[in-house]
């Protein structure tokens, strides 16, 4: 994808400006510069002091920490139409993790003045944000329930049926293209690579996980869901 504009209509892809009138659009258009990532690059580091906002047109990134004795603690990837860097906005605080390119990656940039300065203007924006962090705040408090509650290979499971549902869940089979590595599993899950491992194959004789090339295909939801219950 080659942009120098960002067009209305992939705009509108962002849960912030979903309902936003042409006018307001062009208000964001003419504030967004577009900036290219290669895989691997920082796009936010931990602990900076800077206060853009970032929308993911294209490729995936990662949320992550390291510990103090350098474990990698991953978060969770996002994939293109996410925003992030908002926080700072609000708080003017550090960011809270890094931000890392999983692929070559295509994003807008919005200083944290002009956001403020949008958020002012078009309310509607301001009420997406509220919802939006309601959401993520709602997944989080599952996810602590979840880590504290039950097993690695548990956990595991949990991430890839909430990988599902963000694809659309459904009765057939769901494609995880490019899914993270078994060491990125666990990272993402506070788990070991040979666990993660452990698991893949046991859904695998199930009958309910396969490969497909570098993709990941979850052949049964609902039968991953039942695994759950039984674990």
């Amino acid at each position: 994808m080659n942009l120098e504009t960002i067009p209305e209509e992939k705009l509108r892809c962002f849960s912030i400006f979903d309902g936003l009138t042409d006018e307001e659009l062009r208000r964001v258009q003419s504030k967004v510069s577009v900036v290219r990532f290669e895989r691997g690059e920082t796009i936010i580091a931990h602990e900076a002091r800077d206060t853009d906002v970032y929308l993911l047109l294209d490729g995936q990134v990662l949320a992550n920490r390291y510990s103090l004795a350098g474990r990698e603690i991953s978060y969770r990837r996002l994939p293109p139409n996410s925003y992030f860097g908002e926080l700072a906005v609000f708080d003017g605080e550090p960011r809270s993790v890094n931000i890392v390119a999983m692929t070559e990656v295509l994003i807008g940039r919005l200083s944290g003045p002009a956001f403020s300065d949008l958020m002012a203007a078009i309310p509607s924006i301001s009420k997406a944000l509220l919802r939006d962090m309601g959401a993520r705040i709602r997944e989080l408090s599952d996810r602590i329930y979840v880590t504290t509650a039950s097993s690695v290979k548990m956990r595991f499971y949990n991430e890839l049926i909430r990988n599902a549902m963000a694809l659309g869940g459904g009765d057939g089979e769901i494609v995880l293209k490019d899914p993270p590595t078994h060491a990125e599993w666990a990272a993402t899950v506070g788990g070991q690579r040979e666990t993660i491992t452990r698991a893949i194959s046991e859904l695998t004789s199930l009958g309910l996980l396969r490969k497909q090339g570098r993709n990941l295909v979850i052949t049964n939801l609902h039968g991953l869901m039942d695994q759950v219950e039984e674990v």
